[in-house]
């Protein structure tokens, strides 16, 4: 329990504006799809084996959480459309294909595969092969 204390307390979490902070996949990312938004803040957390997470705040309301590599994991636009380059093909196909007139407003990824949020508030989840896998409303 003791060693479990050290290292949790050895995790340190860190609030700046500095991009230079973020590794650089994240900082291509930003600059490629939100170029034009300005950063408030961007928290970087790091657990107790020194992995950290990169959770970017925008002055739009915009949030994305980035992995210690500067992958994105999360991406919540609010109300605003992800922007085409970034969803998945066959998660576009299918919003059109099934939802016309809805669009991803979020994204989140994981192991398992992508979780998909529409701007009607439906939930899509589809495994790594592009498989839908739940609904949820």
């Amino acid at each position: 329990m003791v060693v479990l204390a050290i290292q949790f307390g050895l995790a340190k979490d860190v609030v700046t504006k500095d991009e230079k902070r973020l590794p650089e996949q994240a900082r291509s990312f930003i600059k490629q799809y939100f170029a034009s938004s300005y950063i408030t803040s961007i928290k970087i957390e790091s657990d107790q084996w020194q992995q950290k997470k990169y959770e970017v705040k925008f002055t739009d309301g915009v949030e994305i959480e980035f992995d210690n590599n500067g992958e994105w994991k999360e991406i919540d636009m609010r109300s605003r459309a992800v922007p085409s380059g970034i969803v998945p093909s066959y998660v576009s196909n299918y919003v059109t294909s099934n939802y016309n007139n809805q669009y991803v407003i979020q994204l989140e990824k994981d192991s398992r595969g992508i979780e998909v949020k529409l701007n009607n508030g439906l939930e899509l989840k589809f495994d790594n092969r592009g498989n839908l896998r739940e609904i949820d409303d």
